[in-house]
């Protein structure tokens, strides 16, 4: 069984990276006295939709508010409902009882851990207003089926992304695929790390415009102010919207990160690809299903374990972090009120998914513990 060797370092599973003059950047963002939301957010998201590929975009406080605000768009209010699969992080399923609104838990496909496209006809109901997909540790997923399927149902999609930063579907990165709306974090252990921040990527200019408004109150900036600086009681807010906007001190964070972030991913796709290989033929894993079509951001190293717990166990005993990424959100109580069907994909998926580290800091020693470990039988 293998073993933690004495001054062998710990590896987690996640791990934020800072980057040179990080520091630097808050300091110049502190000394100029504009904190909150300023030219800095508007430097981000220009920088991010350059990054993209896609320059409708919108920074946000928190990806939570971020798919807030896509659920307001789609018009998601008390009553209706939302599609989705139960496995997923809170912050993507709270958003929905947040608004008064259900989740209709879908099943997904077991050798991928996302929507399995071809059932989300049958769990459509009259009230769904939206399709939520999560990119399930930075992999993608069937995204052109899942786009086919919404277009047909006549349901906007949105991609939660989050832990999908630079993943890409057709050689485009994602939030530039064409989806009604794609979901971005900058928590503190994400590709792009800034502490916490969201972003939200529309495909028209329009529901970017009002994404604006929605996070800060609902107020129209063109508007709310006379030339004179001085508030112009004329201008209306016909929506209450929410305080949900970035603030400069985030973003300069962020923008500091970009100096690093390419050779970050470089870093978790190349140590994905080799977990990915060498891990094919163990016995008691079973890799997940990534397409050609689909680059994933490897933001751990996904599989299925035949006996997750013992691997679990033996994992942490050598001084490596491992856990099952997120458990069914249907078991929450807060969710009671939601029916859950029978949903084989996912009983098969919670009961075996598990995940390590996969990141920048999993040097070519550690990525032979890991190997190491996870190729010894039971």
């Amino acid at each position: 069984m293998c073993s933690a060797v004495a001054g062998e370092p710990f590896i987690p599973l996640f791990k934020g990276r800072i980057a040179p003059g990080a520091a630097a950047a808050l300091a110049a963002t502190l000394s100029s006295g504009q904190l909150a939301t300023g030219p800095k957010v508007k430097a981000f998201e220009e920088a991010l939709g350059q990054f993209v590929g896609n320059p409708h975009c919108v920074a946000t406080s928190d990806r939570a508010g971020a798919l807030t605000i896509a659920l307001r768009l789609c018009g998601v209010k008390p009553g209706d409902d939302v599609m989705l699969s139960p496995l997923a992080c809170l912050a993507t399923t709270m958003p929905i009882a947040n608004l008064g609104a259900t989740p209709v838990w879908c099943d997904v496909d077991p050798d991928t851990g996302m929507l399995n496209p071809s059932l989300l006809a049958a769990r459509r109901t009259a009230r769904t207003k939206a399709i939520i997909h999560y990119h399930w540790g930075g992999d993608v997923g069937p995204l052109g089926e899942l786009q086919r399927v919404a277009a047909n149902l006549g349901v906007p999609l949105i991609e939660d992304a989050s832990g999908a930063f630079g993943a890409e579907f057709n050689g485009q990165k994602l939030g530039a695929t064409g989806s009604d709306f794609t979901i971005y974090s900058f928590y503190a252990v994400s590709h792009l790390p800034a502490g916490d921040g969201g972003a939200l990527f529309f495909r028209s200019a329009e529901h970017a415009d009002r994404a604006r408004q929605l996070r800060r109150f609902g107020i129209d900036q063109k508007t709310f102010r006379l030339p004179n600086g001085d508030l112009n009681p004329d201008s209306d807010i016909p929506i209450a919207g929410y305080s949900m906007a970035m603030t400069d001190l985030t973003a300069a964070l962020a923008l500091a990160q970009f100096n690093e972030v390419e050779h970050t991913l470089a870093s978790h796709r190349a140590n994905g690809h080799r977990l990915a290989i060498r891990t094919q033929h163990l016995p008691g894993i079973t890799p997940l299903s990534r397409g050609d079509e689909q680059h994933s951001a490897y933001w751990v190293y996904a599989f299925r374990a035949a006996h997750r717990e013992r691997l679990i166990a033996k994992l942490q005993v050598a001084g490596i972090g491992a856990q099952r990424l997120h458990v069914r959100n249907d078991r929450y109580s807060c969710f009671q009120r939601s029916s859950t069907p029978e949903l084989p994909g996912v009983e098969i998926f919670d009961r075996e998914n598990l995940c390590v580290p996969c990141g920048w800091w999993v040097d070519e020693a550690a990525l032979a513990r890991i190997l190491e470990c996870l190729a010894q039988p039971d």
